[in-house]
């Protein structure tokens, strides 16, 4: 889809092409008409006259900024340089362009996301070179592996000293992260500014979606031009409502009705595009089982887990009932696994139906009876119409659904015992510790998680229950580069500043990520976070301690102790200028976080540190690697 949406922009294929090639995936020929459509119109017209917004007599900066403007983009997230000079002038007398400064282009870039996250809308960002772009390419890659709309732009050196090893000159710099964007670009004219910037935030929305990456010289941000055209976005808009023809819909549909133990796993896709209330609907009128996408993967919960079908992360429990016959996936990545499995997580003789707009994702990791690369939340609207006028059998359905909330209402006794177990433990365990915020946060907050091996153990507790309006909601990243959770509550703060948003970190994500705090300072911006802080990296001392070497024999596990000396968070928070405080005792807990959300609806940021249990594997070493140049002491075994 990528490939050919270039090459019809580009002029380099005729829409009647373009609808053949889409149309061969699966998708119905009327939408891929109105994909078509939806391109062609980015390209001026042939004839008679443009319907862009004339500017006159402005710098390539001004140029940029009332692009911007005409766009309705509000934010700018940034960390501009000498080089970005020509372009952050133009912002001086443009208030309605607010900018979003922070202290380190990775947080920067991870508000960008949770902003885009939030609103739904294209983030903009602006970065500073090619040490700007280094420092925002871990976020970056979040953004791409789970196709987040950011227009990131750079500076450079300007054109007259290109190739003279200048400071800070990068050869082919808007190449630099082209694995890791749907489309880059250095421009090449000031005239030319408009129109590039119109594709980057296209191709952010081309499916499946993604960041995009533009670099501007700096003299053309400072050049005049005498007249510029500005193309607004109603003539910019990529339609993204594929649909499957209809053969599909009904193949799918036989494969669930056929099935004797049907199992449909809810996947990312349904946060953005919607289709939770369909889903929902099929599972009930099939009595199946419906799971979130595997827990490796990190993506988000969006099924409502309060529902009676509802059975958890997919391959987590031994005890899940055997015999899956069929499988959906339903806008999920089928699948995104840590390691390799030793025996296929779908069995082999499974009809499998995979559904999204990722069309990399459908049939690469598993062979599919049915691929459908399709807007999920209108694919699953068309089951849900097509399974309505089959005749199911209503004995099998009920014992099906009865046995599914059999298994689910067992699953959630099972939390529940160890929860109550746990409660009063020292240190804190994390089942309390969801529960505790569960029963605090409001029935839309936004939670933005990136708690790594805490993540499991918590998706298991949360009340989350996502609607097209609202309701409570998770965000996390699959990509696996730390430091994004604080940022992206940031961001989504700003974004919907209606909603209570609470970002959940572990001790070394808040490490990478924490100067975003200084942003919500200065802003004003009313986030909570909450440290799960077990004093480690215990993801790295889990899998060291699973290889079974020396390591694990010894309770030696290099490079996962974050104690000694002991990172004073609070310090930390108060030194950015938001409040914090830290608990040890459980019986403290709920009162710590009673401020924090307190806090938060009059206005202010605030941090709770809490010391929670370490787990998994080698927590009771109480070794850390040591060497001290000061004594010249050698590194000891």
């Amino acid at each position: 889809m990528k490939r050919a949406a270039k090459l019809l922009l580009d002029r380099r294929m005729s829409r009647r092409a373009f609808v053949s090639e889409v149309a061969g995936l699966g998708v119905a020929a009327a939408s891929a008409s109105k994909v078509a459509a939806s391109l062609s119109a980015q390209t001026l017209p042939e004839m008679g006259a443009s319907p862009g917004r004339v500017v006159e007599n402005v710098t390539g900066g001004e140029l940029m900024a009332e692009f911007l403007l005409e766009w309705d983009v509000p934010y700018i997230f940034g960390l501009g340089g000498s080089e970005e000079v020509g372009f952050l002038d133009a912002l001086v007398d443009r208030v309605a362009l607010q900018y979003v400064h922070g202290l380190h282009e990775g947080s920067v870039m991870s508000m960008a996301d949770g902003y885009a996250r939030a609103t739904g809308h294209t983030a903009f960002m602006n970065v500073h070179s090619v040490a700007g772009t280094a420092h925002a390419m871990g976020p970056l890659v979040n953004t791409f592996k789970d196709r987040i709309p950011v227009v990131l732009t750079a500076g450079r050196q300007s054109t007259a000293v290109r190739g003279h090893n200048a400071f800070l000159e990068a050869v082919n710099l808007n190449q630099l992260p082209r694995d890791y964007t749907q489309w880059n670009w250095d421009v090449l004219t000031t005239e030319s500014i408009p129109d590039v910037l119109r594709r980057a935030f296209l191709f952010t929305r081309v499916p499946p979606g993604g960041p995009t990456f533009v670099t501007f010289s700096k003299d053309l941000w400072e050049h005049r031009v005498e007249r510029a055209e500005i193309i607004g976005p109603a003539r910019s808009n990529v339609e993204r409502d594929l649909l499957a023809d209809p053969d599909t819909i009904r193949r799918a549909v036989d494969v669930l009705v056929a099935a004797e133990l049907p199992v449909i796993v809810a996947g990312r896709e349904l946060q953005r595009f919607g289709g939770v209330e369909a889903v929902q609907g099929i599972a009930e009128r099939l009595g199946a089982p419906v799971c979130s996408d595997l827990f490796a993967g990190h993506g988000p919960i969006t099924f409502p887990t309060t529902h009676p079908l509802y059975c958890g992360y997919f391959a987590e429990d031994p005890a899940f009932p055997p015999g899956i016959d069929a499988f959906w996936s339903a806008g999920g990545t089928m699948f995104s696994v840590g390691a390799a499995t030793a025996e296929p997580l779908v069995p082999r003789e499974a009809r499998v139906v995979h559904t999204g707009l990722d069309a990399v994702e459908i049939g690469r990791s598993y062979p599919v009876d049915v691929g459908m690369l399709a807007h999920v939340g209108s694919a699953a609207e068309a089951m849900l119409e097509e399974l309505d006028r089959r005749v199911l059998p209503a004995t099998v359905v009920a014992d099906r659904r009865r046995a599914t909330e059999t298994y689910a209402a067992a699953r959630r006794q099972r939390l529940e015992a160890a929860a109550a177990a746990a409660w009063d433990a020292t240190p804190i365990r994390p089942e309390r510790l969801t529960l505790e915020l569960n029963r605090r946060l409001d029935p839309e907050a936004i939670l933005v998680t990136e708690l790594i091996t805490e993540e499991q153990p918590a998706g298991a507790y949360w009340d989350l229950n996502q609607t097209p309006t609202g309701g409570r909601t998770q965000f996390t990243t699959s990509g696996g580069c730390l430091g994004w959770g604080l940022g992206a509550a940031v961001g989504a703060k700003i974004g919907r500043p209606d909603r209570q948003v609470v970002a959940l970190v572990g001790d070394g994500s808040f490490q990478f990520g924490v100067q975003a705090l200084w942003t919500a300072s200065r802003y004003e911006v009313p986030v909570g976070i909450v440290i799960w802080n077990n004093v480690s990296y215990q993801a790295n001392r889990k899998f060291l301690h699973l290889y079974g070497g020396r390591a694990a024999a010894t309770g030696r596990y290099v490079g996962t102790s974050l104690d000694k000396p002991d990172i004073d968070n609070v310090a930390i928070a108060s030194a950015y200028g938001v409040e914090a405080e830290r608990v040890d005792d459980p019986a403290r807990l709920g009162d710590a976080l009673d401020r924090c959300l307190a806090a938060l609806g009059e206005g202010r940021a605030y941090v709770v540190d809490v010391r929670i249990v370490r787990r998994q594997g080698g927590e009771e070493s109480t070794w850390f690697d040591f060497f001290s140049v000061a004594r010249g002491l050698p590194r000891a075994t």
